[in-house]
């Protein structure tokens, strides 16, 4: 629907009633001009359209890379936007200039994307040469070599290695350097007050990032009548709530993998986040989004089963919680009753940490959808497994809890025979298929193998990569 939306694009204060479904991309591209946001894929999967996009945090503005072609304008209320004519009103930034002198730029419709998502990166601060090349892989380059793109961004990492860490003190460096105009810089600082809050309407489509309902539907039709889980209070929150950790629907992936409860309840989760998609978004998609989606290969969704999640439903008449286990009830199908929406998914935490490995298998090592992926988390008591959950996506049509194998780990130690036994019984529990991605011959083959590397990753004192691969 059309609202009174306020926010600030580069250095303007934009005060407008507007569709709210209504791409940001489309509107920066065509309302204003600014056309050095490029469009490309109009999937998120190239980069050629990034903003920098500023949030309400827990301490104050948040800035962070985002794809424009899966951003909502109603998202946009109470946030400031930095385009690529923003960054450039500066002059030939140190990012340009690293560009420039490695040769990095060919054609240069990427190149856009390329120099805010490095922009981002400076602005966020935390300065090593392994963030500096997560802050580029969800920008895709067709026409120049890839290693003069990681030398300019390398020779970024060590121009910048003292950046302040509070935000105002850092946003005032690169104003002074150059890497933004130091006008810019410091409007970057707070944010404008929206122009309207819109209520919950759990009666309507509740939107989470977007990156697949956007994609299905590049060109929303106005009026639509979205209600965006961003913007509805309390919902992009982690917190401890009793014997759960509550994780609200507008928490994305990125913000789940870097909240200190969600690493104190599952140490290490935070290695698997490289393999759900690139950064960009991750700084867009929800878990709760994940969810909803239903797909039977959704990477979020395998760890949660393995965390023994639990849906938190609501409706106008109230909330009704259930095992995500059962959600799912075919294929793109779940138990969401009309006039409901997913507001939380609870991860049991009453017993204590638990070890967890998340393994996937797809065609490209990193950026792709699964082909299939499992997580097996557990618990260990005096050499013996306590409690344990194996999920599997990729097996059927529906992503699964593999409850005959997690029943069976139970009591046992964890050798190289239980490891086989609970290969055997997972492969009970989902019954592979054949599709485009693999036969049902070549799934079955693999979960085994999955299930093994389980045990070799979480029990690496115990010999079993010889064992079962020698």
């Amino acid at each position: 629907m059309k609202r009174r939306l306020v926010f600030r694009v580069n250095e303007r204060l934009v005060d407008a009633e507007a569709w709210e479904e209504t791409l940001a991309l489309d509107w920066l591209r065509r309302e204003l001009g600014l056309t050095g946001t490029k469009e490309g894929c109009r999937e998120g999967d190239c980069g050629a359209c990034l903003v920098l996009l500023g949030e309400r945090g827990e301490a104050g503005p948040v800035w962070k890379a985002v794809p424009s072609c899966l951003l909502a304008l109603g998202e946009l209320d109470g946030r400031h936007v930095v385009t690529i004519e923003g960054i450039a009103a500066a002059g030939l930034t140190p990012v340009m200039e690293a560009f420039l002198d490695q040769g990095a730029s060919q054609c240069g419709f990427c190149s856009p994307g390329f120099i805010v998502a490095l922009t981002a990166f400076l602005v966020e601060g935390r300065i090593d040469p392994v963030r500096t090349l997560v802050s580029i892989e969800g920008n895709l380059c067709r026409c120049t070599g890839y290693g003069s793109i990681r030398r300019a961004a390398d020779r970024l990492t060590k121009d910048f290695a003292d950046l302040p860490r509070d935000l105002g003190a850092r946003l005032a460096v690169l104003g002074k350097r150059g890497v933004l105009p130091p006008s810019l810089a410091a409007l970057m600082t707070s944010l404008p007050e929206p122009g309207s809050r819109p209520a919950a309407a759990p009666e309507g489509l509740n939107l989470g990032g977007g990156t697949d309902w956007f994609v299905r539907n590049p060109d929303p039709e106005p009026g639509t009548g979205v209600a965006f889980t961003d913007r509805q209070a309390g919902l992009g929150r982690i917190e401890r709530t009793g014997d759960f950790l509550s994780v609200g629907a507008a928490v994305t992936v990125r913000a789940f993998f870097e909240d200190l409860l969600v690493r104190a309840h599952a140490p290490g989760i935070e290695a698997f986040e490289a393999q759900m998609a690139s950064l960009p978004i991750r700084n867009r998609a929800t878990l709760a989004g994940n969810v909803v989606n239903a797909s039977p290969i959704a990477d979020m969704t395998a760890l949660l089963l393995a965390l023994d999640a639990r849906a938190r439903l609501r409706s106008a008449s109230g909330t009704r919680d259930l095992p995500l286990a059962d959600f799912f009830l075919g294929y793109k199908k779940t138990a969401l009753r009309d006039g409901e929406f997913l507001e939380a998914l609870l991860l049991p935490a009453a017993a204590g940490p638990v070890r967890l490995n998340f393994e996937k298998v797809s065609k490209r090592e990193s950026l792709d959808i699964a082909t299939a992926n499992t997580a097996l988390a557990l618990r260990t008591e005096e050499d013996r497994i306590s409690w344990a959950r194996l999920s599997v996506g990729g097996m059927a049509p529906v992503p699964l809890a593999a409850r005959a194998a997690s029943e069976y780990l139970v009591g046992k130690i964890p050798d190289a025979a239980t490891a086989r036994e609970a290969a055997r019984l997972a492969l009970q529990d989902c019954s592979p298929l054949s599709d485009v991605r693999g036969s049902a011959g070549y799934r079955t083959r693999l979960l085994e193998r999955l299930v093994l590397a389980h045990f070799v990753r979480l029990f690496p004192d115990r010999g079993l990569l010889e064992e079962f691969w020698p």
